[in-house]
C-alpha cells in the first residue's frame, strides 16, 4: 500500500530546494524557515529579529530540529534568503495552504468559492531601489488567506504575470475577482479556459464597453452624440427591464449610513461581444454622516461570466464587496501589523522570501481560527511555546 506523502508544513517546507552547499551548512533549511515563521507569529518583523528571537528563545532549538549549538545569526538568515529559490518556496507553500483548506472542507459547503488576484506594492523596499517591488496574490474571499504569490518588478507587468498565476494555479469551479487593470479579454478568455467564472470591473480603460453599460442603466435622453447609439441598443433590447435583476443593502457602522445596491442585467450579452459574458451589473455606493450631514456616492460598472441562474444581483454584490475586503483582511494585516510597509529590504530575492512567510504566519492564524491577530501576536510573544505548539500540532 502506498503511503500518502505528509501534508504538515515542516514536512512541506523540507521539500524546498537548499541553495547552500553542504560543507558547511549548519541549520537545516526547514529548522530556519519555521523559526522565521513562529518569530513573524510573535511580532518580530526583519530577518535581524528572527535571528534575535531564535538566539533569546533557546528551547525552540531542538523542538524546531536545530543540530548545532546556537540558533543562526541575523548574517545567515540574510544570506540564505538571498539565494533562495522564490518560485520553489512559493509553490511549496501554495500547495501546503491548499492543502490544509481541502482538509478543512473549503469549497465543500455548497454556494460560490471566490479568490481575488491581487496586486501590493513593497513600499518600504521600493524606496531603496529593489529589483522585486510588486507581488500578484491568490486571496481566497472567505479567509483572507493566501494561496499562491508571485513577484514581479513593476505594477504595469500585472496583466503577463496574472495570465502565468492562472497557468498553474487551479481556478476550475472557482470565481475570479480582480481589478479593473485585469479587465482584459486575455485575461477572461484564461479564466474560463481554466473552468472558472469572473467577476470583474468595468473603468475606462475599456471605453465601448463602459458607456455600454453606462447607457443601459442610466440612458442620456439630452446627450445628442449618445442618442443614435443609444437607440440602437434599445431596439436591440426592447425587453431589457424584464432582464433586471436588483437587490440593496442599509448598514449604519462607524458613525456613518452605507446604501448599496447592484442592479444585474443579461441585456448586453450580444451585444457586447466579450469572452463569455453573461451579465453586466451597475454597483451604486452611498454614504452619509448624520451628524454633518454630509453625503457621498459612487456608481461603478461591471461584467461577469455567471449566468442569471448562478449568480443572482445579491450574489454579485457580495462578491464585488468580497474583492475589497482583501484589503482589510489581508493588505493592511501585512503592511500595519506585519510591517511589510515599513521593511526596507532590497537584496536579490529577500523582499519575496519574507513576503511569502508573512503570508504564511497569517494563514495558520487565520486557519486556526484566530480573528483578532494583533492581540493574538502579543499573546504569542508572551508565550514563545504556543506558537511552536501550534506548529507542531496543527499544520
Amino acid at each position: 500500500m502506498t503511503r500518502k506523502p505528509s501534508r504538515h508544513l515542516l514536512d512541506m517546507l523540507a521539500l524546498v530546494p537548499d541553495p547552500r552547499k553542504e560543507k558547511g551548512k549548519r541549520h537545516p533549511l526547514k529548522a530556519i524557515l519555521a523559526l522565521a515563521i513562529i518569530a513573524i507569529m510573535s511580532g518580530y518583523r526583519s530577518y535581524a529579529a528572527i535571528a534575535e528571537y531564535g538566539r533569546t528563545y533557546k528551547m525552540l532549538r531542538k523542538a524546531l530540529g536545530f543540530t548545532y549549538k546556537q540558533t543562526p545569526c541575523a548574517a545567515t538568515l540574510y544570506n540564505l534568503f538571498h539565494r533562495l529559490d522564490v518560485n520553489a518556496l512559493e509553490e511549496t507553500l501554495t500547495q501546503w495552504v491548499v492543502a490544509a483548506l481541502e482538509d478543512l472542507g473549503w469549497g465543500s459547503q455548497g454556494g460560490l468559492t471566490a479568490v481575488a488576484i491581487d496586486g501590493k506594492t513593497l513600499r518600504g523596499s521600493r524606496k531603496q531601489g529593489a529589483k522585486i517591488t510588486h507581488l500578484m496574490s491568490v486571496v481566497s474571499h472567505q479567509l483572507g488567506v493566501t494561496l499562491t504569490q508571485k513577484a514581479m518588478s513593476e505594477k504595469t507587468h500585472e496583466l503577463p504575470v496574472s495570465l502565468e498565476i492562472l497557468k498553474v494555479f487551479d481556478v476550475s469551479e472557482k470565481v475570479v475577482t480582480a481589478d479593473a487593470l485585469l479587465t482584459q479579454r486575455k485575461f477572461c478568455e484564461s479564466v474560463l479556459a481554466s473552468g472558472g467564472d469572473y467577476v470583474l470591473p468595468v473603468k475606462a480603460n475599456q471605453k465601448e464597453m463602459f458607456q455600454a453599460i453606462q447607457r443601459l442603466f442610466q440612458p442620456p435622453p439630452d446627450a445628442k452624440t449618445f442618442q443614435t447609439a443609444y437607440q440602437r441598443l434599445q431596439a436591440e433590447h426592447r425587453d431589457w427591464q424584464e432582464t433586471l435583476d436588483s437587490v440593496e443593502t442599509l448598514d449604519k457602522a462607524h458613525g456613518r449610513i452605507e446604501m448599496r445596491r447592484l442592479t444585474a442585467s443579461t441585456a448586453l450579452n450580444t451585444y457586447l461581444q466579450w469572452p463569455g459574458v453573461a451579465q453586466v451589473f451597475e454597483y451604486t455606493y452611498q454614504r452619509k454622516h448624520p451628524r454633518t450631514g454630509e453625503t457621498s456616492s459612487q456608481t461603478q460598472y461591471g461584467i461577469t461570466s455567471l449566468e442569471s441562474h448562478l449568480a443572482s444581483a445579491s450574489d454579485l454584490m457580495t462578491l464585488r464587496r468580497g474583492h475589497w475586503a482583501i484589503e482589510n483582511k489581508s493588505h493592511w494585516l501585512r503592511d500595519v501589523v506585519l510591517g511589510e510597509d515599513l521593511s526596507q529590504v532590497r537584496c536579490g530575492g529577500i523582499p519575496a522570501v519574507m513576503a511569502a512567510l508573512r503570508n504564511t504566519t497569517l494563514s495558520i492564524l487565520r486557519l486556526a481560527g484566530y480573528k483578532a491577530i494583533t492581540s493574538t501576536m502579543r499573546y504569542f510573544a508572551a508565550h514563545p511555546k504556543q506558537p511552536l505548539t501550534l506548529l507542531k500540532n496543527n499544520f
